[in-house]
C-alpha cells in the first residue's frame, strides 16, 4: 500500500516494512538476476506467531496508527511513527482464527468456552462482552464440557477439553493474582487458564466429553470408535473402555428423572449405544493387562432409512382417500341417474362405471433404503426408556433422481412437451366439459319424452325422421 510517499508492506512473517517509492521505482537490475535487493526504511516487528495479511490506516487526522489483521485470530493497533514516543504494538481483539470445534457455557456463571483447531481455548464473560483468558497448544481443540460444580471442592471453575490428537485435558480458570480462585465474573486479565491434568485415552480426534449426572463419571468419544470411562474423584483414574461399530458424534448421560444412570452414544453411521455405569473395580494399574471392558451389557440400536417408506404411506393413505371420494361421487351419480331415467339410467350408469374400472392404476412409489445409513446429527433423552435423534442425508432432504436414460428429453425438448401435455389437458377438459352438457341435455331430452308419454294422445307431439 502507498502512504505519503512510501510503499508499506505486511507479511506472514509479523513484520510490516517501510519502503521509498522513489527509490523503488527509480530502481534498474544490473545484473542477469533480475533481482534488485533494497533495505527498508523502517521495520516493525508486531509479535511473534504473528501472521499479518491487511492493514488500514485509522481516519484520524494526521495519525500515524493503523490497524492490522493477524491470520492467527487478532487485531492490533500499530503505530508507525517510528519516533522516540512510538508506541509498543496493541493487541485490541483475540479471536479464533477458524471455524470454532465446540462451544459450552458454564451452568451457574455468565462465562461460554470455546475451541477451534487454530490450536487455543478461550473463555469469554458474555454478559460484559469480554475476552477474559486463553491458552495455546499444539492440537487443535475438537470437543469441550464444563466440570460439574459438585466436582471442584472450592469456588472454581474447570473445563474439559479434548483434542485432535486423542489428548484430553482439565484446565482451571484462576486468579493469576493469588487472590481468590476465580469463580464468576471479573474484568479481563483477571482471569488465566492453568493444566491440572492430561491423558490420552484415544487415537484419533476426541469428538465427545460428557459427566455423569453425579459428576462421579466422565466418558469421552472418538473418531477411533471407542469410549472411555474415568473415575473423577481420583484424579480421572482410567475405569475402562469400550468398542462402538462407528466414529463418536455425541455422548449424553441420562437425567435425574431416569431411574438409572445410562449412557447414550451416538455414532455417525447409524448406531446407537446404550450404555450402563460401568463398575469400577479396585485394581492396582500394574496389573491391568487392558483396559477394554467385555463384560457390559450394551444395548445397540441401527437406524436405517425410512423415508421412502414412509412416502409410500403417505401416497397410500392419499389413495385411499381419493378412493372414498370417489366412491361417495360415484354413488351420488348412481343416485342421481336412477331418479332420473329409472332403468335406462342405471343400465347406462354401469357400463359407465365398467369403461372407469378398466384404467389401470398407477404403481405405488417403490421402498428405496440406501446402502449407507443416514448420517446422526444429535440425540437426546426425551423421557426414561425414550430418545429422540436428528438424521441428515435422504432423511433430511430429496435426494435428485439420476438421468439415466439416454433417450430422456432435453431441457428445451422437456419444456415443449409440458406445454404440449398442458394444452392437451386443456383439450381433453373442454372435451369433457362438452360431453357432461351433452348428457345433460341428453337427460332433459328424455325428461321431455317422458312427459310427453303422459299427455292425452291428441296432444302427444310424435316423433318424425328427417331424411334430408
Amino acid at each position: 500500500m502507498l502512504d505519503e510517499g512510501e510503499v508499506i508492506t505486511v507479511g506472514s512473517d509479523g513484520c510490516v516494512r517501510i519502503w521509498d517509492f522513489e527509490t523503488i521505482d527509480t530502481a534498474d537490475v544490473i545484473d542477469e538476476t533480475g533481482l534488485l535487493q533494497i533495505e527498508p526504511i523502517n521495520e516493525l516487528q508486531v509479535g511473534k506467531n504473528v501472521k499479518l495479511f491487511s492493514m488500514e490506516k485509522m481516519n484520524e487526522t494526521g495519525s500515524n496508527f493503523w490497524l492490522a489483521q493477524d491470520a492467527n485470530g487478532a487485531i492490533w493497533k500499530l503505530d508507525l511513527s517510528f519516533s522516540n514516543i512510538t508506541q509498543d504494538p496493541e493487541c485490541l481483539f483475540s479471536f479464533h482464527s477458524g471455524a470454532i470445534q465446540d462451544l459450552a457455557v458454564s451452568p451457574i456463571t455468565y462465562l461460554m468456552a470455546t475451541t477451534a483447531l487454530d490450536c487455543s481455548v478461550r473463555i469469554y464473560d458474555f454478559a460484559g462482552k469480554t475476552p477474559l483468558a486463553q491458552m495455546k497448544f499444539k492440537q487443535g481443540g475438537t470437543a469441550l464440557a464444563w466440570v460439574p460444580q459438585m466436582v471442584c471442592f472450592y469456588n472454581g471453575a474447570q473445563i474439559s477439553v479434548g483434542f485432535e490428537d486423542g489428548v484430553v485435558r482439565i484446565l482451571e480458570i484462576y486468579d493469576p493474582k493469588e487472590l481468590t480462585i476465580f469463580a464468576g465474573r471479573k474484568k479481563i486479565l483477571d482471569a488465566d487458564l492453568r493444566l491440572k491434568h492430561v491423558f490420552k485415552p484415544h487415537t484419533a480426534s476426541v469428538t465427545a466429553l460428557a459427566y455423569e449426572r453425579d459428576g462421579e463419571i466422565l466418558a469421552t468419544g472418538s473418531k477411533d470408535r471407542t469410549v472411555f470411562f474415568f473415575e473423577v474423584e481420583r484424579n480421572y483414574k482410567p475405569i475402562g473402555y469400550i468398542n462402538t461399530p462407528g466414529p463418536i458424534c455425541q455422548l449424553t448421560w441420562s437425567g435425574i428423572s431416569h431411574p438409572e444412570s445410562t449412557l447414550l452414544i451416538i455414532c455417525e453411521n447409524g448406531y446407537i449405544l446404550e450404555a450402563p455405569l460401568p463398575t469400577i473395580k479396585e485394581e492396582d494399574d500394574n496389573k491391568v493387562v487392558s483396559y477394554e471392558i467385555k463384560d457390559m451389557c450394551i444395548k445397540c440400536f441401527h437406524f436405517s432409512s425410512i423415508k421412502s417408506n414412509i412416502l409410500r404411506l403417505i401416497e397410500i393413505e392419499k389413495r385411499e382417500q381419493q378412493k372414498k371420494l370417489k366412491e361417495k361421487e360415484r354413488e351420488e351419480r348412481r343416485r342421481k341417474a336412477a331418479e332420473e331415467m329409472g332403468e335406462d339410467g342405471e343400465k347406462e350408469f354401469q357400463e359407465e362405471e365398467v369403461a372407469a374400472e378398466e384404467e389401470e392404476e398407477e404403481p405405488l412409489p417403490a421402498i428405496f433404503i440406501p446402502p449407507t445409513p443416514s448420517p446422526i446429527l444429535c440425540g437426546f433423552y426425551s423421557e426414561p426408556g425414550k430418545f429422540w435423534v436428528s438424521l441428515f442425508g435422504m432423511d433430511a432432504e430429496p435426494i435428485p433422481k439420476d438421468i439415466e436414460d439416454p433417450k430422456a428429453y432435453s431441457i428445451e425438448n422437456a419444456r415443449r412437451k409440458r406445454e404440449h401435455d398442458k394444452l392437451m389437458k386443456e383439450v381433453e377438459e373442454i372435451k369433457a366439459g362438452k360431453r357432461e352438457q351433452l348428457k345433460a341435455l341428453r337427460n332433459e331430452f328424455r325428461k321431455l319424452l317422458e312427459m310427453n308419454k303422459e299427455l292425452p294422445k291428441h296432444m302427444q307431439f310424435k316423433r318424425t325422421v328427417s331424411l334430408k
